[in-house]
């Protein structure tokens, strides 16, 4: 397996915060955000957010772009949590205009993937949850929120992936697709072939997963469709370089990546505030590509046969030997 990494276009925004709200930095044109991409070594695509795509930036514009800076499209992200309109929530919202409208927005992501040449859109149900005890109707809103993805996927069958993204919280309190566990339960009660799950590396510390496990449960499955990767403290979505807080967590996330053969991209989905994007990004692809090349020298079968004896002792002494040892 190949190690593919692509990055989304939103690494080259102001980065805003609570306490910083008009960006540490001005914001990229989204054309020059292309052409920095197209200068970091590893990246082979760009991840595109739908709010990329305006009337001085097209869709037909990102696609001679991306075609002349030799960059694929992994794939279209349909965020609406910055969108006022669906401040009290998206594609779970209880009235059928409010709803209407996420759902044309998830079909407009959909277009944009088959104009740019992409497989995957990733659906990021931020909006959809609550704050308060007694806030919803939680049977309700869960029913809704399966009727709409549906309605997204079958305008995206046959060529088209569905991806959902979890998330324990942020921006609710409590989001209402909070784990791999909840996630895959859509999945299944969607139960179409081009709906799965967009798996998130600091989303599942945040939930307390282990991702490792997370990526193996939704492999059982063939669920997996889509792979983020940034770092975080586990408390929020910090979104800061892969393999910069939990090196031993990504290894074993990057080592089941490998024996299960995926086959999509590594998203760069990071947030850098108070350093260089460029910079930040190359170092992120250096440390996914460093602990790539570690587990070349792991040789699964005695792994697996030290995990047999469920002694941690016997799988750490292989682990050490190729992480620490030259």
């Amino acid at each position: 397996m190949t190690l593919r990494i692509s990055a989304s276009l939103s690494l080259f925004g102001g980065a805003p915060d609570g306490y910083c709200p008009q960006g540490y930095r001005d914001p990229m044109r989204m054309q020059d955000r292309i052409v920095a991409l197209s200068k970091i070594r590893g990246v082979k695509a760009v991840e595109v957010s739908q709010t990329d795509i305006s009337a001085d930036f097209p869709a037909k514009e990102v696609k001679r772009l991306l075609k002349e800076y030799n960059l694929g499209c992994s794939g279209v992200v349909a965020d609406l949590a910055n969108d006022r309109r669906f401040a009290l929530a998206a594609f779970g919202h209880q009235h059928p205009k409010s709803r209407n409208a996420a759902i044309d927005e998830g079909r407009k992501a959909v277009d944009t993937a088959r104009l740019l040449g992409a497989t995957e859109v990733t659906i990021k149900l931020y909006s959809d949850g609550f704050d308060y005890p007694f806030h919803i109707d939680y049977v309700a809103h869960w029913n809704t929120l399966i009727s709409s993805i549906k309605t997204i996927a079958k305008y995206a069958t046959p060529d088209v992936n569905i991806a959902v993204a979890y998330k324990p919280r942020e921006p609710r309190k409590f989001l209402t697709v909070s784990s791999v566990g909840k996630a895959l339960s859509l999945c299944q009660e969607i139960a179409m072939k081009n709906v799965g799950v967009a798996f998130h590396f600091p989303h599942a510390m945040m939930a307390g997963e282990n991702p490792a496990e997370s990526i193996a449960f939704l492999t059982r499955s063939n669920k997996l469709f889509q792979v983020y990767m940034s770092d975080c403290y586990r408390f929020w979505d910090d979104m800061m370089m892969p393999g910069s807080v939990h090196m031993w967590e990504l290894l074993e996330a990057l080592f089941y990546l490998r024996t299960t053969k995926f086959k999509g991209y590594l998203t760069l989905d990071m947030l850098p505030q108070r350093i260089d994007p460029s910079q930040a990004c190359q170092i992120a692809v250096g440390n996914l590509a460093i602990f790539w090349k570690k587990l070349e020298k792991l040789d699964s079968t005695e792994l697996r046969k030290a995990q047999r004896t469920l002694d941690a002792v016997e799988s750490q002494k292989i682990i050490r030997r190729v992480m620490l040892q030259s």
